[in-house]
């Protein structure tokens, strides 16, 4: 009887001690699985998001071409109607003033891409000096100013709770930010439309020395779908429709916006 006692005993226990390898494995295996699961879910991720970017940045260089030829074409154009036109000062002014134009919009492009080019390589740096929000303001809208004249918009500044007036920031980089927003605004905005800017500060809670500065454009424009108001701060995405196509644009400046927003805290 003793013996047989002894072998249930030792039966049990063998039983019990399988068992527990067994939920052990199980439990090892149910983990493993999950993980590797996560793992594929988030290289199928990492795969279709590199993807979304190839196809960007492929979009991307075949509307560059295009965007850059555009000017291109104008400012040999007009170089080839200002030759034959030598004595006749008002064809020759006038082929200046659209060699002008086309030459900024081509430099605005360059630039563009030279700023993404070394935020990607991450050498992009700031420049920190005093400036004056009055001054700061004064210089976006001299810049703006005829384009919103052209356009015959309605423009107007509010500044409230003002509680600093000199900042310490790159002044370069806060005005590229706000013209590249208001430039979008402009753009996006039919004639006859309102386009409004917003400043005003609250305390920071990075403390003393420091304060937070909201700056708000708004404006009765076509507006963005939902779906590209997802993607806008993506590099090389632009809204994609019938009422976009004809505006000019690399569809990196608000990446830009973003990206130096961020390096500024």
């Amino acid at each position: 009887n003793m013996m047989l006692k002894l072998d249930h005993v030792r039966m049990f226990a063998m039983i019990f001690s399988l068992s527990i390898i067994v939920g052990v494995m199980l439990a090892i295996f149910v983990r493993y699985y999950g993980l590797t699961k996560e793992q594929m879910l988030e290289l199928d991720r990492t795969k279709q998001e590199a993807v979304r970017a190839n196809d960007a940045k492929s979009q991307f260089l075949s509307s560059m071409s295009h965007d850059i030829r555009t000017p291109m074409n104008a400012i040999v154009g007009m170089t080839e109607i200002a030759l034959k036109n030598i004595p006749n000062q008002e064809r020759i002014e006038d082929c200046l003033k659209k060699i002008k134009l086309s030459s900024k919009h081509l430099l605005g492009l360059i630039n563009d891409i030279l700023d993404m080019s070394k935020i990607e390589s991450g050498k992009m740096t700031l420049n920190m000096n005093q400036v004056s929000l009055r001054s700061a303001i004064d210089d976006i809208v001299n810049i703006i100013q005829p384009q919103i004249r052209e356009k015959s918009l309605f423009f107007d500044i509010f500044i409230q709770k003002i509680q600093v007036e000199e900042v310490v920031c790159d002044s370069v980089r806060l005005n590229q930010v706000l013209l590249n927003i208001l430039s979008n605004a402009v753009k996006y905005t039919p004639e006859g439309g309102t386009i409004h800017v917003y400043l005003y500060q609250e305390s920071s809670p990075l403390g003393e020395g420091y304060i937070r500065m909201h700056f708000q454009i708004k404006d009765n424009g076509i507006g963005m779908s939902e779906e590209f108001q997802e993607k806008i701060f993506d590099a090389f995405t632009r809204e994609d429709s019938e009422r976009t196509t004809k505006v000019l644009g690399t569809g990196l400046g608000m990446a830009i916006a973003k990206n130096i927003v961020e390096m500024m805290n």
